[in-house]
Order: structure tokens, then sequence, then C-alpha cells
């Protein structure tokens, strides 16, 4: 009989233990709070970028810290979804929170929040300090004639004019504005929160300073400012908030930060806490020896499944970070209030390399070099449509391609790409310039066949025609110009058709004075337009061996360039030799001159000084490529008002090899 009674005594002892357990460790969200959080798009908390160490950008790696910060972190791994940190501005953090941009911001709690959001349960104590000079005789009644500085949407703003009327507040963006403000003697005191004025203090050596005194106002709890349309949220953050208090873990974020010693964090429920644990204590020692080992194995594995569970999401953002880093184009994430607050580190190294001044986080700064106006600003369009909208801009003399790509499942958040795609826009030129020379040589090909057939008769009826005796001199003189024009037009489309050719390295034994002479006769018609005289020297009497579609473009385009540098006519002189094994082009004119400014950017692609639609802006990179391709150089020399000097130099060595 005992014995059954001891059995069912050690059971009920065994079940309530359990339950005491169960209940400790209980999953405490409900299937419908679980099932809200994985529909929510996101959860963003927005707060002060520069109150440390609450919360604050550090300066070096750009990234959102603190105190307050850690203690988000903590709630997103106990709640299992991902909390985003905003930093902004205090006065625009609880603008977005009641707006609904933003879901939580920490925060103490007054009458006027009341009206605009909802809160959680306190999440720590705080107290606010007023920082004045030392005064023995000091009365809190004094800051009634005081000038003190404050940041721009604070608690204490309301504090200070409802107990202390006739104050005048200097309203600034942060404490830390507010506290140079102080330091250069341009009001009487500053308020702040009492970590950040401690901070900001040591910060700047003058923690010890015998002249300042901090004056405590008060010392309330903080808790967590949720947004009106989320209600839900405040009962999910509640019960998370306890379970992180019972776990010990805003204790140790304390610990981190300050130390042991420190009011920061509310011990309220310090005697909860040694309660609940002597009544564990008590029951679990009742429980057989068995009963504990397997506890603590639970326990164990419990807390290896949270370990493991926190590694995996932290090793997921890491693997997201590194990706995003590793990406070679510049990559920003914006909000449609246009902060930047993710950059991968190719747009950081740029940022760096360029000593771009950044004043703060607004999208302006970043892409000043690639947006002209904010007037007709991409962003809003985004936002406006939901839909990716690419934009092609010049910065210097690259193209680049912006991209912006609204974020599934992140509310009006804007991922930026930005790709240098100069190369890009060269090799669709070319293939487009390589599409019109076939074009062209099937044009040729077909113009020669039709014209060279009525040459052809007109050439056979004027040698029909010269063995007729019955012709006086004069018709005979008739048909030499006869004669002569046949000729010339043949040679016109020996020329064209030789221009037209496919381009090839192929190199062979070419007769450079021919061929100076076929290109100039291709601008026959606008050297005689312009009353250009040209003339040509060389001392090459035999030919020579180079690649004669490469010197053909590079002669080509040098004439071309000369001969629209002097639309009021002038002189053009084209000179070659070879010296040394080296082939020399000299192509010289007296026409209008290149700015001493714009002759390191001339050999560039897209530019010219061309008025629209008279210039690509290729044609000297043709030449600066082809000279290139030969392994040899180019040099300019040029004056405005008295003409340039292109010259060349190609080894003839390597050909020969």
């Amino acid at each position: 009989m005992k014995r059954s009674v001891y059995i069912i005594v050690f059971f009920i002892l065994i079940m309530i233990t359990q339950v005491f357990l169960n209940n400790y460790n209980i999953k405490y969200l409900t299937e419908d709070e679980i099932k809200w959080l994985k529909d929510q798009e996101a959860i963003i908390y927005a707060a002060n970028d520069n109150a440390p160490p609450l919360r604050f950008v550090d300066e070096i790696d750009n990234q959102y810290k603190g105190v307050v910060i850690d203690l988000v972190n903590q709630l997103s791994l106990e709640l299992g979804v991902d909390i985003q940190t905003v930093p902004m501005q205090w006065d625009d953090a609880l603008l977005s929170l009641k707006e609904g941009r933003t879901q939580i911001c920490d925060m103490f709690i007054n009458k006027e929040r009341s009206q605009d959001y909802l809160f959680t349960n306190s999440i720590y104590n705080l107290r606010t300090v007023l920082l004045t000079e030392s005064d023995a005789n000091f009365n809190l009644e004094d800051i009634k004639e005081m000038k003190v500085a404050t940041e721009l949407g604070d608690y204490a703003n309301s504090y200070l004019l409802e107990n202390y009327p006739g104050v005048e507040l200097i309203y600034t963006h942060n404490v830390e504005e507010g506290l140079e403000l102080f330091l250069d003697g341009n009001v009487d005191a500053v308020i702040g929160d009492e970590p950040i004025i401690t901070f900001l203090l040591v910060e700047r050596n003058e923690n010890l300073n015998p002249k300042y005194n901090n004056v405590i106002l008060y010392e309330q709890e903080v808790v967590f400012g949720v947004a009106k349309d989320k209600p839900e949220l405040v009962e999910i953050l509640n019960k998370a908030i306890s379970q992180l208090k019972n776990k010990g873990q805003l204790e140790k974020v304390q610990q981190k930060w300050f130390g042991i010693s420190t009011p920061l964090i509310d011990n309220k429920n310090s005697s909860e806490t040694i309660k609940t644990m002597i009544i564990a204590f008590v029951a679990t020692s009742i429980v057989a020896v068995g009963i504990l080992v397997l506890i603590i194995f639970n326990n164990l594995s419990l807390q290896r499944l949270v370990k493991s569970r926190t590694n995996e999401l932290e090793n997921s953002r890491n693997e997201l970070q590194i990706i995003f880093d590793g990406i070679s184009e510049f990559m920003l994430v914006v909000d449609d209030d246009k902060n930047v607050f993710k950059v991968n580190k190719c747009f950081d190294d740029y940022v760096k390399s360029t000593k771009l001044t950044l004043n703060d986080n607004n999208c302006k700064e970043y892409l000043s070099k690639f947006c002209n106006s904010c007037s007709d600003c991409l962003i809003d369009e985004v936002c406006k449509q939901n839909k990716k909208v690419i934009k092609e801009v010049m910065v210097g003399n690259d193209v680049y391609e912006m991209n912006f790509q609204p974020l599934k499942n992140v509310s009006k958040t804007i991922l930026i790409t930005i790709k240098n795609i100069t190369l890009d826009k060269i090799n669709r030129n070319k293939i487009l310039q390589t599409n019109k020379m076939v074009a062209v040589g099937q044009l040729a090909a077909g113009l020669a066949h039709e014209i060279r057939n009525p040459l052809g008769i007109i050439r056979t009826q004027s040698y029909l025609l010269r063995i007729n005796d019955k012709f006086d001199d004069s018709a005979y003189k008739s048909l030499d110009f006869i004669d002569v024009a046949v000729r010339r037009a043949s040679k016109i489309i020996d020329n064209i058709l030789s221009f037209s050719r496919f381009s090839s390295k192929t190199e062979k034994m070419t007769d450079i004075n021919q061929l100076i002479e076929r290109l100039i006769e291709i601008h026959n018609e606008a050297i005689n337009k312009y009353k250009i005289v040209v003339n040509v020297e060389s001392n090459l009497k035999e030919p020579i061996q180079l690649n004669v579609e490469g010197v053909e473009h590079i002669i080509l385009n040098l004439i071309s360039n000369s001969i629209d540098a002097m639309s009021n006519g002038g002189v053009l002189k084209l000179k070659t030799c070879v010296e040394d094994g080296i082939f020399t082009i000299i192509c010289e004119d007296n026409g209008c001159g290149i700015e001493e400014h714009d002759i390191s950017n001339i050999f560039n692609p897209f530019f010219t000084t061309k008025e629209l639609g008279k210039g690509t802006g290729l044609g000297l990179f043709i030449v600066y490529s082809e000279v290139e391709k030969l392994s040899g150089k180019i040099e300019v020399k040029s004056r405005v008002g008295e003409g340039t000097t292109f010259v060349i130099t190609i080894p003839l060595e390597r050909n020969n090899n």
C-alpha cells in the first residue's frame, strides 16, 4: 500500500515539475500570432542615428550599433523574424512611426504620444539629466531663466515646458549638437539621457571637469512605441520582452556596454526571478536524480538548438553580406524617404576613392555624380508604379546604367544598381559600324555592277567612234574627255570597293602613295567644297608590308578630322616616311585647333566638340585603337587658331617577323 502511495506521489511530483518547466519554456506565441508575424512584409525599428551608446551609426564601419540595437537584435532572435534597424534623426523617426512607415521605436510615454502610438511593457529604465556649469547655489527653479539645448521631438521638451515655464529651448538634431552649443558657451545647459551625456563627455575628456555638473531631472521606464495600425504587435513584443528578462538577456546586453553596475536595465522583476528560481530548485530537488539528468539533457539540447539556430541566422546574414559586397556593380538600398541604409563594398570603395563628402544618408549625397536633378526623381516613380525603371547617364566620358528595382516583401524599399556600360556601348557601336560597312560593301558591289555595264558600253562606243575617219579634231577631243571621265568613274568605284572590304589582320605589300591618293579621292567633294589644298610628301618609292585595312582606317579618319577643322579653307599636309624600321605618318592642318584642356580627352570614346548630329566622338578613338593594334604610338600637338598635327609611328619589324 505504502509502495503504491509513494509511486503515485512520485508521479504527481514529476507532473508538477514538468508543468512548471513547460510553463517556463512554453512556446508562448499563439498560432494566430505566429501567422500574423509571417504575414508581415517587414518589422522596422527606427530611432536616433546619433545617441551613443544607446544607438548610433559607427563612423568606422557605417553600422547602426548601440545598447538598444542589441536589444532589438535579441528580440529578432527570440521571435525568429528579421527586425530591420534604420537610423534617422529623432523627429523623423517619430513621424515615420506615426505614419506607419516603421513599426517600433523605444521612447518615454506621455499624453501627446499616447494619441499617436501604442505602448509595450517596460524594457529598461532611463535617467534624464541637465548638464550645466557647477554652481553651489544652483536650484532647479533656475531652469526657468535658462537657455537649454534639447533634441527636436524629445520627451524632455514637454517636461521642461510643463515644469519650468519660461525656459528658452534651443532645438537641435541630436544631443551631440546640443553639447557642442553648451561647450562653446552658446546655451546655459543641455538636456539628454544620462548614458548619452556621459558617453559624449568621456569622448571629449570632459567627464571629470569640475566646471560641469549633471543634475538628475527624472527617471522613467522606457517602452517600445508601436504603430497604431499594429495592435497585434504589442502583445507579441510583451511576451518576447518577458522571455528575454527571464533568460537574463537584457542584463547581458547591459554588461556588454556598461558593466554590472548601472541603472539602465529595469530590475523590478529580479525578486520574481529569484522566487521562480527557488521554486524550481525546491521542485527539482524532490524529483529523482534520473529526472534531473533528463531535464539537464533537455535543457542542454534546447541550448544547443538555440545556439545552432542563432549561428544559422548569423551565417545566413554573413553569406548575404558577402554576396552583396562581392558584386562588382555599385549597389544601394534606399527607402521611400530617399535615405540610404545599405551600400555594398564596391560602391563604398568608389565613394572613398572619389573623396565624396557625405553629410547625411540622403541618396542625393551618394548619387550626386549620377543624378543631375532631384526634381524628376526616379525613386518616386518606382514607389508609385511599383515596377523596375532603367536609365542611362553620362558621368564624364563613361556611360552608366542605373537600375531601380522595388524589393519584394519589403515595403517601400528600393535596390539601386549602377553599372558601367561604356565598353558595352562601344562594342555595340562597333557592331553597328561593322553592319553598316557590310551594307556599304553590298551596296558598292551592286552599284559597281550596275555602273560598270554602262561605262563599258560608253568605252566601247568611244572606241568605235575613234576609228571613224569622218570626225574632225574637235570630235576627237570630245572623245578624249569621255574616256577620261570613264576612267575616273571606274577608279572611284575601285576605291569604294577597296575601302568597303572586311577588315582583317592580314599584312601585305602596299604602295602607300597609291593608298593615300585613293583615300583623298574619297574626300574630293569636301576638299573642293571647302577649298582645301592637299600636299602629299613621301620618301617611299617601293611598297612596304603592313596591315592595309588598319592603316586605311587611321589615314581616312585623320583626313576627315582635318577637313572638319578647316571649314573656311586651309592646307592639309600628309607626310609618310620609313626610317630605321619605323613607318611614320604625319597629318598636319592649319584649321581651328584644339583647346588645351580637351587634348587629353580627344581619344576617349564619345568625346566630341562638334555640334549635335555632326560627330559621334568615335573617329579619333578608332584611330587610337588601330594604332594600338599595330603596336604603334600617336602624338598630337595643337594650338587654337593655328592648327593641329598628328604624328603616328608604327614599327615595321613587328610586321616582318
